[in-house]
Protein backbone atom coordinates (compact mmCIF):
# COMPACT_ATOMS: atom_id res chain seq x y z
CA UNK A 1 0.00 0.00 0.00
CA UNK A 2 1.74 3.25 -0.94
CA UNK A 3 2.72 6.04 1.64
CA UNK A 4 -0.23 9.14 1.85
CA UNK A 5 1.50 11.41 3.78
CA UNK A 6 4.64 12.14 6.19
CA UNK A 7 4.28 14.03 8.70
CA UNK A 8 5.41 15.56 11.99
CA UNK A 9 3.45 15.69 14.69
CA UNK A 10 3.66 17.73 18.15
CA UNK A 11 1.13 17.83 20.91
CA UNK A 12 -1.39 16.12 18.37
CA UNK A 13 -1.19 18.44 15.64
CA UNK A 14 0.63 18.71 12.91
CA UNK A 15 2.94 21.05 12.60
CA UNK A 16 4.92 20.00 9.09
CA UNK A 17 4.19 18.01 5.98
CA UNK A 18 6.67 16.44 3.41
CA UNK A 19 6.28 18.13 0.33
CA UNK A 20 8.30 17.87 -2.96
CA UNK A 21 10.73 21.26 -3.77
CA UNK A 22 10.34 23.49 -7.23
CA UNK A 23 11.62 20.61 -9.20
CA UNK A 24 9.45 17.89 -7.65
CA UNK A 25 11.17 15.63 -5.20
CA UNK A 26 11.06 15.44 -1.58
CA UNK A 27 14.49 16.33 0.04
CA UNK A 28 16.33 13.80 2.86
CA UNK A 29 18.99 13.78 4.84
CA UNK A 30 21.18 11.67 6.52
CA UNK A 31 22.10 12.02 10.08
CA UNK A 32 24.64 15.44 10.20
CA UNK A 33 24.23 16.74 6.83
CA UNK A 34 22.25 19.76 6.39
CA UNK A 35 23.07 20.58 2.70
CA UNK A 36 23.77 17.83 0.55
CA UNK A 37 20.04 16.52 -0.02
CA UNK A 38 19.23 13.06 -1.21
CA UNK A 39 16.20 13.47 -3.67
CA UNK A 40 14.13 10.98 -4.06
CA UNK A 41 10.93 10.78 -6.27
CA UNK A 42 8.09 9.10 -4.19
CA UNK A 43 6.77 9.33 -0.50
CA UNK A 44 7.52 5.33 -0.65
CA UNK A 45 11.17 6.24 -0.75
CA UNK A 46 11.23 9.01 1.15
CA UNK A 47 9.71 6.14 4.41
CA UNK A 48 12.80 3.70 3.07
CA UNK A 49 14.92 6.65 3.56
CA UNK A 50 13.82 7.52 7.17
CA UNK A 51 13.04 3.56 7.92
CA UNK A 52 17.14 3.08 6.86
CA UNK A 53 18.88 5.74 8.56
CA UNK A 54 18.40 6.26 11.87
CA UNK A 55 18.43 10.18 12.81
CA UNK A 56 17.94 10.98 9.56
CA UNK A 57 15.46 13.49 8.56
CA UNK A 58 13.36 15.00 5.58
CA UNK A 59 12.51 18.68 4.44
CA UNK A 60 8.65 19.67 5.28
CA UNK A 61 6.60 22.25 5.04
CA UNK A 62 5.94 25.21 6.41
CA UNK A 63 9.52 26.69 6.25
CA UNK A 64 11.68 23.92 4.41
CA UNK A 65 12.85 22.49 7.72
CA UNK A 66 14.54 19.74 8.06
CA UNK A 67 13.04 17.35 10.36
CA UNK A 68 14.33 14.13 12.29
CA UNK A 69 12.04 14.03 15.37
CA UNK A 70 8.21 13.68 15.48
CA UNK A 71 7.83 12.17 12.11
CA UNK A 72 4.73 10.06 11.39
CA UNK A 73 4.49 8.27 8.82
CA UNK A 74 0.73 7.50 7.63
CA UNK A 75 -0.60 8.22 11.25
CA UNK A 76 2.33 5.69 12.63
CA UNK A 77 4.76 7.09 14.63
CA UNK A 78 8.26 6.64 13.23
CA UNK A 79 10.16 8.36 16.16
Amino acid sequence: MPISRIERVVGGVVTGRAERDSDGFFACHDFGSNVDATRLASLDDVADFLRSRPRSGVRMNPEWKRITRNIYIDGVLLR
